[in-house]
C-alpha cells in the first residue's frame, strides 16, 4: 500500500513543464528543433491536414498514425511556427507533462509514493525523453497515450467499474491512433478488464464496452487504407511501409535473430537510461512484487524485439556494426517500465535501511540516505549523456540530419524565386522543410497524396504547374514526363549534396 497519500503527483508534473521547457529553449535557440526527418515529415503531413490543393482525409498519409498529426494541426497554420517546429512542439511537451502525471499514478498504487517519487523524476528528467518531448515527433505523445491505458488499468484492478472500462479503451483509441505499438497494448488492456470484471460476473460486458471504443483505432485505420489505397494492409506492406523501406536496405541486425534483437534493443534501452538505471530496473522487476498490472509496462519489450526480429524496425547501435545510428529514440519506450522499476528497488531499500542497515541513524535519515546515494549515481549517469556525441535520441538526429538540412537549404533557395499562384510538382515526402523556409503553402505543391492530380501533373506537367522538382528515386523522377519537361520547362538548379539524392529545379519558360 502507498505509505503516503498520492497528492503530490502535480508537483513532478511541474518539474516536467519546467525541465521540458528548458529543454525547448535550448533546442529552439539553437536550432535544434528540426533535426529528425521524421520530425519534419510529422509537420508536413499536420500541414497538409489543414492546407492542401485536394483537402481531405486522404491527406492523413498511410503508414503514420494521425492523432500525433491531428494534435499539431492547429499550430502548423502560423507559418513562423510551422517553420521553426514549435508547431510540433506544443503538443510533445504538454504530453510529456501528462506522461509524467499519470507515471506518477501508476507507480504510488504499485510501490507507494517513494518509488512514484523515484519512477517521475527519472522519467522526466532523462535527457533522451526531454529532447524527444521538445521536438515533433511522436514518442512523448504514445507515451502519455500508453501510460493513459496503464493507469486507469491500475484503477480498475482496484476497482472495476464500468465507467472506468470506458475510460480505458478511451485511451486505448488514443493509442492505437498513435503508434502501431498500441496495437499490441490493446488485447493485454483487453485481458486486464475481463479479469477483474470476472470477479463480478461482468467480464463480457465490460470486455465489450472497452472493444467498442478502442477498436474503433484499428478498424478505422484498415478501412481508411482500403478505400484510399486499395488495400487494408498499405500501411504494411505499400510502398512507403517500414518493411519496404528497411527491404530496400538490406539484412538488419537481429532480422530473424531474436538474441541479436534483444541485445541491440537492450543495448538501446541502457544507452537511453543509464547501467546505474538498468540494473536497478533489472532487480526490480526480476523480484517484482508489486500489486496490480503493472507488468503491462513491460509490453513495449515483446513488441520491439518482434519489431527488430521481423525486419521491419532496424536499429544500429554506435558501438556495434554496422556502427550507425538509427532508431535509437526507441529505448525511450521502455522508459516507464525501467524507471518504476528501478523506484521498487529504491524504495525497497529505503525500507531496509530504515529498518536493519543503519540502526543508529534515525529511520528518516537513514532511508533518505540510500536514496539520496542511489539519485547521485543514476543522476551522474544522466549527466555524463549531456556530453558529446549528447543523449541517445540527441545523437541520432544530430548525426543523420546535416546532409538533409543542406539540401533541404539549397531546395529552398532554388525555389525562392516562387510567386504566390504559380503550383511546385515535387515529391513531399522527402524535403517538405523547403517548403516551410520559403512560406509555400502546400495548397500550391501537387504531390503524392493528391491522387489523381497527382498522376494528371506527372503524365501533363505543363498543364498543371510551374515548377517541378526532379528528386532521383522517387516518383517524379520515374513518371515524369520528360518530352513534356524538355519542350515547356528549363532547369534553374542541380543539386549535389553527400549521401543525398541528386535534384534538379525546372521553371516554365514562359514564367
Amino acid at each position: 500500500m502507498p505509505d503516503i497519500e498520492a497528492g503530490h503527483a502535480g508537483r513532478w508534473a511541474g518539474l516536467a513543464l519546467v525541465a521540458g521547457a528548458a529543454t525547448w529553449f535550448w533546442a529552439f535557440t539553437h536550432h535544434r528543433l528540426l533535426l529528425y526527418g521524421d520530425a519534419t515529415a510529422h509537420l508536413a503531413i499536420a500541414r497538409r491536414i489543414v492546407d492542401s490543393a485536394t483537402p481531405g482525409l486522404s491527406q492523413w498519409g498511410t503508414v503514420w498514425l494521425p492523432l500525433p498529426h491531428l494534435l499539431m494541426a492547429p499550430f502548423v497554420l502560423v507559418n513562423a511556427w510551422w517553420k521553426s517546429g514549435v508547431a510540433g512542439s506544443v503538443p510533445s511537451l504538454a504530453a510529456l507533462v501528462l506522461a509524467t502525471w499519470l507515471l506518477h499514478q501508476i507507480v504510488v498504487r504499485q510501490w507507494g509514493a517513494t518509488a512514484a517519487a523515484w519512477a517521475a523524476a527519472v522519467f522526466c528528467l532523462n535527457p533522451s525523453l526531454l529532447y524527444l518531448s521538445v521536438v515533433p515527433m511522436t514518442e512523448s505523445i504514445y507515451l502519455a497515450a500508453f501510460l493513459g491505458v496503464v493507469e486507469r488499468c491500475t484503477a480498475y484492478s482496484d476497482q472495476p467499474r464500468m465507467a472506468i472500462a470506458w475510460q480505458i479503451g478511451a485511451w486505448g483509441l488514443a493509442a492505437s491512433l498513435c503508434r502501431y505499438d498500441g496495437w499490441l497494448l490493446l488485447p493485454f488492456a483487453l485481458f486486464v478488464v475481463m479479469r477483474h470484471a470476472a470477479k463480478a460476473q461482468r467480464a463480457m460486458a465490460a470486455g465489450l464496452r472497452f472493444c467498442l471504443v478502442a477498436g474503433i483505432g484499428p478498424v478505422f485505420w484498415l478501412l481508411y487504407n482500403w478505400w484510399y489505397f486499395d488495400d487494408p494492409l498499405a500501411f504494411v506492406r505499400g510502398p512507403y511501409s517500414a518493411r519496404q523501406i528497411a527491404l530496400r536496405g538490406g539484412s538488419y541486425p537481429g532480422d530473424h535473430n531474436l538474441w541479436l534483437a534483444a541485445l541491440y534493443f537492450l543495448k538501446d534501452v541502457t544507452l537511453t537510461c543509464g547501467v546505474p538505471l538498468m540494473i536497478l530496473a533489472l532487480a526490480g522487476w526480476l523480484f517484482w512484487r508489486g500489486r496490480g498490472v503493472g507488468w503491462l509496462l513491460l509490453i513495449p519489450l515483446p513488441w520491439y524485439l518482434w519489431a527488430m526480429w521481423s525486419g521491419n524496425v532496424p536499429i544500429f547501435i554506435p558501438q556495434y556494426w554496422p556502427h550507425g545510428y538509427y532508431n535509437l529514440r526507441y529505448g525511450v519506450q521502455l522508459l516507464p517500465a525501467v524507471a518504476s522499476g528501478s523506484a521498487a528497488v529504491a524504495a525497497a531499500l529505503r525500507r531496509g535501511a530504515r529498518r536493519v542497515i543503519l540502526p543508529r541513524l534515525s529511520h528518516r535519515a537513514a532511508g533518505a540516505g540510500v536514496v539520496a546515494g542511489l539519485a547521485v549515481v543514476c543522476g551522474a549517469a544522466y549527466l555524463a549523456m549531456l556530453r558529446a556525441p549528447g543523449p541517445a535520441a540527441y545523437a541520432e538526429a544530430a548525426h543523420n540530419a546535416p546532409g538533409r538540412l543542406a539540401m533541404e537549404h539549397a531546395l529552398a533557395q532554388a525555389l525562392a524565386a516562387w510567386q504566390p499562384g504559380q503550383r511546385i510538382l515535387m515529391y513531399y515526402g522527402s524535403y517538405p522543410g523547403a517548403l516551410a523556409d520559403d512560406a509555400i503553402p502546400v495548397s500550391s505543391v501537387v504531390q503524392e497524396s493528391n491522387f489523381l492530380l497527382w498522376q494528371d501533373a506527372l503524365y501533363a506537367p505543363h498543364r498543371h504547374v510551374d515548377w517541378v522538382v526532379v528528386e532521383q528515386r522517387t516518383p517524379v523522377a520515374k513518371w515524369v514526363g520528360r518530352r513534356d519537361l524538355q519542350q515547356y520547362f528549363h532547369a534553374v538548379a542541380s543539386l549535389h549534396i553527400d549521401d543525398q539524392p541528386h535534384i534538379e529545379v525546372y521553371r516554365r519558360n514562359d514564367i
